[in-house]
């Protein structure tokens, strides 16, 4: 049916918006909603407007506008004669469908039946200029994606007659792994048209199951420095060397006394040390220098063994610090029939 011989009059359009203001309880109407009716109302009057003044391409905004703030079936069989109009007459055919399928209630507006009426008389003579296009791709294993004039098409549709508006599409099929495929298809109204896109494959695409490359193993995290040497190792070392000397002055005095012990008893003449009178001071003489000759042993050997333990382990001072110093340290003296000195151990 030509749109020109649905157009209203200036008064019947008048009337179409006015029962924007009546189709509810008032009551029931808060302001938000009210705002809502009155900017509708406002629109469609001014899509009614274009949409007589053939401007169907504008009108199409004011009357999407206020249908999306008040539904009313005057609005959205105007809103789909203007869209079968501009050659959107998959989308115009559906909203004249909502029309003319919406109940009305017993009371409804005269100009709601009316426009009920009006969508039967356009959807029917829309109907049958609905194109059909039937797209098929190959490889249909593949992850297809199909889309006709830049719209993406469903994958159930994918194979399947899809209503289609009529004119020149671009029909683009592609999938990973494949390459790009595209064709153009001329739809004339009411016809049916089939197109079959075959996907080639991608040669610069990874082969499926290809090894993936090994990832590059990271370098060995090299271990930590050691740590420096204890600031203790020169201390140590110079504990060591007083240690020697005063061992070394022990086992000379030692040396010295207990020679002057021995000559001292040997120069006596006192059968089993039973002594009288100036030999009794000259044998306890010698008595007082073989106990500092012991005395002296006992220090000064002792001493050398600890000084020389002291700069052996000064010398590997860094080793110690990486395994720590030794936790404990014994020493006992003896003295012996022919000998004196200290055992000590570490630990």
């Amino acid at each position: 049916m030509p749109f020109a011989s649905l157009r209203l009059s200036g008064t019947l359009a008048l009337a179409f918006v006015t029962v924007l203001g009546v189709s509810g309880p008032a009551a029931a109407q808060d302001a938000n909603q009210a705002e809502n009716i009155a900017a509708a109302r406002s629109l469609g009057i001014e899509g009614v407007q274009l949409a007589e003044a053939g401007k169907c391409d504008q009108a199409i905004e004011k009357l999407s506008r206020a249908e999306a703030l008040y539904h009313a079936p005057t609005i959205l069989d105007r809103l789909g004669e203007c869209q079968i109009t501009v050659g959107q007459i998959v989308l115009g055919t559906e909203n004249l469908n909502r029309v003319v399928r919406e109940p009305l209630a017993a009371n409804a507006p005269k100009a709601f039946r009316d426009a009920q009426a009006r969508a039967k008389k356009a959807l029917d003579a829309a109907l049958p200029r609905i194109g059909h296009l039937t797209v098929t791709v190959e490889p249909k294993e593949a992850k297809i994606t199909v889309t006709v004039g830049g719209a993406p098409v469903p994958d159930a549709l994918i194979g399947a007659e899809r209503p289609t508006d009529p004119g020149t599409r671009e029909v683009v099929a592609s999938a990973p792994g494949y390459l790009t495929q595209k064709t153009t298809v001329t739809l004339a109204e009411g016809g049916h048209e089939a197109v079959t896109l075959r996907l080639p494959l991608d040669p610069n695409a990874p082969k499926p199951g290809a090894d993936v490359p090994a990832a590059v193993a990271a370098p060995p995290v090299p271990p930590p420095p050691p740590p420096p040497a204890a600031e203790s190792s020169n201390g140590t070392k110079t504990l060591g060397y007083v240690l020697i000397g005063t061992g070394a002055a022990g086992i000379v005095v030692g040396s010295i006394t207990g020679a002057m012990a021995l000559q001292k008893k040997s120069d006596l003449d006192c059968p089993d040390n039973h002594c009288s009178g100036s030999d009794v001071d000259a044998l306890h003489g010698a008595k007082h220098m073989a106990l500092a000759s012991t005395i002296s042993f006992g220090i000064g050997i002792p001493a050398a063994a600890i000084g020389t333990v002291f700069l052996l382990t000064s010398s590997k001072s860094q080793e110690r610090a990486q395994k720590g110093p030794p936790k404990h340290f014994a020493a006992e003296p003896y003295i012996g029939p022919s000998s004196a000195g200290l055992l000590g151990s570490f630990w």
